[in-house]
């Protein structure tokens, strides 16, 4: 007792000599005197830094930091350096210049989890314009997902990410805990299953698709999109099927612990021989001589999440050749299914796998719905994909496109800002247009999935319109944000991650789920059928 209470009163006096130096005023006159290589100290955003010890590891190299030794290095600090550098680096903070305008920069780990200024970085409801479609408990939920996402799985998400590790249990487990696991599958019963939403910031019965989207828009403002899918994408793409087509005995066994984050499913479709092709797919179940177990024998190919699962949602073949042989099955993890990393374009943090089925012993009773009624179960289950994955595209442009105006903000070229000048200025509204309009877009099909019914295929072809309007979008912000940020574009770590990060991955989102070309054909299909018999020009 008497070490704990020793400790605590030594944690309470570091923290309170840390505030002590936080708030130190130092004056001009006293700084001037630190600006030698033996004594530098440094001024950024007016906070006053001692990197005397420091220029001996600094990454740049010392002598480049030693030239600002007793200089104001705010300008070229922020051309070099993101934000969250100086977290990093509070140990080295002596106080602050007095009389430095403005109070002192939040930390980046805390500016994060803020509501951005910055025009279209946000949407813009929350940016002062008016919106039939939100109200408080969207603007509060959207606070409470950020501070999980932005803050308790943000170190975790960036770690992951870049050592393609997997997410931890223990992230999963938080995530179901708040109630994020449930959100992410839409409207529905399940949202009772955890104790609360984020708290009780929205009610089950007051839910809608408009919640759901700021939960999706949330969860990837990490930026870390293989991390972001190993914790819950791949889930909220499987799952649906269970709640929608699962047996009573599935929801009540098997859908409770993949809400609360103990478990784990992913969808099982595609496969290296059909891919678009959905009726093509060759992985079979053949009833044995009992007639009570289907055995399972196949390949599937690029299922996100799959390393990581513990129940496949699996498209089989059980009957005749094309759509009407194709039935869908809930199999759970053995030894007959086997799993392989693949590597793709974005981090193997999302457990992108390769499936192989071997003389895999499935009952009778693991059937989803009705056997060879699978390809409709598919079909059906499309919608909410599409949806989900517009959102999360048009969400991670809107943040590439932030970032790329803050650079060009801050960056100073031929003696001027870059924002200066009018290609610039060009590029730029073309993005904020591009996020705008399939903003708008989204929003009218969410309506509309809450009023009609997100089944209906009129539905469905506006979805799969957007989707590729949205993945179009995301090639012009690529484009653009790398063009304006140049090698930084390219670069993984630094002032140019987010957008290299999105450049490296947007690309994935126009194949999965349906191709651009697929999402075209099925809209306009859908447009001729509903074509007027007597319209003419």
């Amino acid at each position: 007792f008497g070490s704990s209470l020793l400790l605590s009163s030594v944690s309470t006096a570091l923290r309170f000599f840390s505030l002590l130096v936080a708030m130190a005023s130092i004056t001009k006159e006293e700084f001037a005197k630190h600006n030698k290589a033996d004594d530098a100290w440094i001024i950024v955003d007016g906070d006053v830094y001692d990197v005397t010890k420091f220029a001996g590891v600094h990454p740049g190299g010392t002598q480049i930091l030693l030239e600002y030794a007793g200089k104001d290095a705010t300008e070229d600090f922020y051309a070099l350096h993101r934000l969250e550098v100086l977290d990093k680096y509070q140990r080295l903070k002596k106080g602050r210049l007095e009389g430095a305008p403005g109070p002192a920069p939040k930390k980046a780990s805390e500016a994060i989890q803020d509501f951005s200024k910055v025009p279209f970085a946000e949407p813009a409801y929350l940016q002062g314009f008016k919106s039939p479609y939100f109200n408080e408990t969207h603007i509060k939920l959207r606070q409470e997902a950020r501070k999980f996402f932005c803050g308790e799985s943000m170190e975790e998400a960036l770690e992951c990410e870049q050592k393609s590790t997997a997410p931890s249990k223990e992230m999963r487990k938080r995530m179901g805990d708040l109630g994020l696991i449930a959100m992410v599958q839409g409207p529905g019963p399940h949202l009772k299953i955890p104790s609360s939403l984020c708290g009780g910031v929205v009610k089950p019965e007051e839910f809608t698709y408009f919640h759901e989207m700021v939960v999706q828009e949330e969860r990837c403002r990490t930026m870390c999109p293989g991390y972001e899918d190993g914790l819950d994408g791949a889930v909220s793409i499987g799952l649906p099927v269970l709640l929608k087509y699962g047996s009573d005995w599935m929801k009540n066994d098997v859908v409770p612990p993949i809400i609360k984050g103990d478990q784990t499913c992913v969808l099982s479709i595609t496969e290296a021989f059909a891919g678009s092709d959905v009726a093509g797919l060759r992985t079979t179940a053949v009833l044995d001589a009992s007639g009570e177990n289907y055995i399972v024998n196949g390949t599937k190919k690029w299922i996100t999440g799959g390393m990581y699962a513990d129940w496949f949602v699996t498209a089989v073949r059980t009957g005749k050749a094309g759509a009407g042989g194709i039935s869908m099955m809930l199999i759970p993890r053995s030894e007959a299914v086997q799993t392989k990393i693949m590597k793709s374009k974005y981090s193997s943090a999302a457990g992108t796998a390769y499936v192989t089925y071997e003389n895999c012993i499935v009952p009778k009773k693991y059937l989803i719905g009705t056997e060879n009624k699978g390809f409709q179960i598919i079909m059906s289950n499309f919608n909410h994909e599409r949806w989900m994955i517009t959102v999360v595209c048009i969400a991670r442009a809107r943040i590439c496109t932030e970032e790329t105006f803050k650079w060009a903000m801050q960056r100073k070229v031929f003696g001027k800002p870059l924002i200066e000048q009018p290609v610039i200025r060009e590029k730029l509204a073309q993005m904020f247009a591009g996020v705008e309009t399939c903003t708008q877009m989204l929003y009218d099909i969410t309506y509309n999935m809450i009023s009609m019914g997100s089944q209906g295929a009129d539905v469905g072809a506006r979805i799969a319109l957007l989707k590729y309007q949205s993945t179009r979008m995301n090639h012009l912000v690529a484009d653009n944000a790398v063009q304006v940020l140049g090698g930084r574009g390219v670069t993984q770590t630094g002032m140019g991650r987010v957008v290299e990060v999105f450049s490296r991955m947007y690309k994935i989102p126009a194949v999965y789920g349906g191709s651009e070309e697929i999402m075209a054909d099925l809209a306009v299909r859908t447009a001729i059928k509903a074509y007027p018999k007597h319209a003419r020009l």
